[in-house]
This record gives structure tokens, sequence and C-alpha cells, in this order.
């Protein structure tokens, strides 16, 4: 495929990618003339520890998981990756080995974008420095409120988070909303540092108190405004309730590392 191919392929997908919309029009039709589009089946893996990449992903449609993996095989996610979004970017950027392993969860699209022809377009128009730099920082934020999250929120605030972050409103009933679990309980939980045990104990927990209704992973918030409040730590009672003696609570690490 050459140039004027990829970029009548590739513009009209990235116009639309958060982020690249921002870029100037003659510099986003030079990068998607070095870009292209790739399918991946679900289970199918797209990056490994360790692999060096030539450039970094834009999802379009599907679900990717992040993680990394331990000698003995266990696995830490870190990431749900969700349509509009990038990942690699860092690792290209670097020009370093990736350090995590990326899989398909689901059948997936995405566009495939060169640092090689994105350097270029950065020195041609340094606006588009500029929007990398705005990529790459909203990701940095998402981690440190990942890590905050994990080190100092119990199970139930980190739970009631997440349902925060995904939720869908309706105009005519704004503090309602609804969520659907982007991937397996299990994927979930991991991707929470909690067990899978622990995140079902805990939307069972919040179900029983009226927070939410689940139905496998559609879920529905009645109030916003109170899970909310209880995500922000202004729920007392339910934050001692949720905060057991497994690796799932901050408090119980803290004691552990004490002794």
């Amino acid at each position: 495929m050459n140039e004027i191919d990829r970029e009548q392929i590739c513009l009209p997908l990235l116009e639309t990618a958060p982020g690249f919309n921002a870029m100037p029009a003659e510099a986003l039709r030079w990068v998607a003339g070095g870009c292209y589009t790739r399918a991946a089946s679900r289970g199918q893996v797209l990056c490994e520890k360790g692999q060096s990449l030539t450039g970094f992903f834009v999802l379009l449609s599907g679900r990717i998981k992040l993680s990394i993996l331990s000698a003995d095989g266990s696995e830490r996610v870190l990431e749900i990756v969700l349509p509009g979004q990038t990942f690699a970017e860092a690792t290209a950027f670097l020009d370093q080995a990736c350090p995590l392993h990326a899989e398909a969860l689901s059948d997936a699209r995405f566009v495939f974008v060169e640092m090689d022809r994105l350097r270029q377009a950065i020195a041609r128009w340094p606006e588009v420095a500029t929007v990398m730099l705005n990529i790459v920082a909203q990701r940095t934020q998402a981690l440190i409120s990942d890590l905050e999250a994990c080190c100092l929120h119990s199970a139930a605030q980190r739970v009631a988070g997440l349902l925060l972050r995904g939720a869908e409103t309706d105009p005519l009933r704004p503090d309602r909303g609804t969520v659907t679990l982007p991937a397996a309980k299990t994927v979930v939980a991991s991707r929470l540092n909690l067990t899978a045990e622990t995140f079902s104990r805990e939307l069972h927990g919040l179900a029983h108190r009226g927070l939410i209704a689940v139905h496998r992973r559609e879920i529905t918030i009645p109030s916003l405004r109170a899970l909310r409040s209880l995500a922000d730590g202004n729920d007392a009672p339910a934050q001692s309730q949720t905060r057991s003696p497994g690796r799932d609570s901050p408090d119980s690490r803290a004691t552990r590392s004490t002794n």
C-alpha cells in the first residue's frame, strides 16, 4: 500500500480520534500517510514485554488489556484500553523495549502510527508536539490516580470510582447512571488490584445497600451523588466494612510491611 492509499484510509479515522483532531490539517494528512490499519481477534497478542515497536496504537474498536506478567505467569492488569485511546506511545517515543503485555479482549481494529513519520511531522509542525504531549500527560495523570486509589482507597472506594468513571447518564435523569463493565470481572478486579472474590463481594455489598443494581456486566446506579459520596470517602461505615484483612486493603498492606 502506497502513501496516498494510506492517507485516504487512515486520515478519516485519525480525524475522529481524541487529540489528533487538534493537529493542523496538513500535519494530520502527513501523519496519516505513514499509518496503516490492522485488525486483531480476541486473545491475540499485539505486543509483548521486551518487544521493540516502531510506533504506537490508536484503538478504533474493541478493547485491549495492558498488563504485566510475573515469572510464574501471574498477571496484573494495568489498563483496559477503550476506543479512541492510544497505547505504547511512550515506548515508541523513547525507542525502548515495550514494558507491557498487550492483548485483545475482543475483536479489535486499530491504526498503527509510525514514529519516524510522526517525528518528521513534529519537526515541520511544532503544534504536533503539543498534541502528543497532551496525550502522554493525560495518561500520566491517569496512572497517578490509579496509584492513589490502589495505595490509599478501600476496596469499596475503588469499585465505586470505577463505576463512576464509566457511567453514562440520561439527560432527563442526570443523577442516574448506567455502566457496562469493559471486561470479565476477573480482568476488571485485577485492574483495581483486587481479587475476583473481593470485587464480586463489593458489588454485592453496594447492591445490598441500594447504591447499584447488577445484571451480569450491566450495572445501574440509581444515584450518582450517593455513590460519589462513598467514593470520596464520606461514607465511614462503608469503608470500615470493606477493608478486610486480605491483600486488597491498603491498611493490611501497611501492617504487613511493618511486621
